[in-house]
């Protein structure tokens, strides 16, 4: 029997799908979801981890604001280019899928505006990129 991991991929586009992982391939399909040679763990709250391409600022792959929202909503003020995959982590490291509240919380978090001190951390992050932080105080 193959086991999946329930996880959620966040592309740049604002396209935010759900995504069953085969844990025996897991690896291999993070990668393939990514579309990138390398990825790399940024961890969130509530046991959150967030795959991303780790090449994904130089390779030229675009922003993702979704995702870099996100992570700012959820404790970690980082900019995040290239579609993510997001999953759920035990405390011994181990990637399984994503429980219901996780979800809900994920779904919460893009759904709604960010508040004042979110944007505030989003433009600080951005700075480097100047044309998204002009857009950011645009909107």
């Amino acid at each position: 029997m193959t086991t999946t991991i329930r996880s959620i991929q966040i592309n740049p586009t604002e396209t935010i799908t759900t995504l069953d992982v085969n844990e025996a391939s897991i690896g291999a399909d993070i990668t393939a979801a990514i579309g990138c040679r390398m990825f790399d763990v940024v961890g969130l709250e509530d046991e959150i981890d967030l795959f991303v391409d780790d090449e994904g600022l130089i390779n030229g792959s675009t922003l993702n604001l979704p995702a870099t929202v996100l992570a700012h909503r959820l404790g970690r003020p980082t900019v995040i280019f290239g579609t993510a995959i997001a999953v759920s982590v035990t405390a011994d490291g181990e990637t399984v899928g994503l429980t219901d509240p996780q979800l809900a919380r994920i779904q919460q978090a893009l759904a709604q505006k960010p508040d004042a001190e979110t944007v505030d951390a989003l433009v600080e992050s951005l700075s480097p990129f100047s044309t998204v932080v002009s857009m950011l105080r645009n909107s």
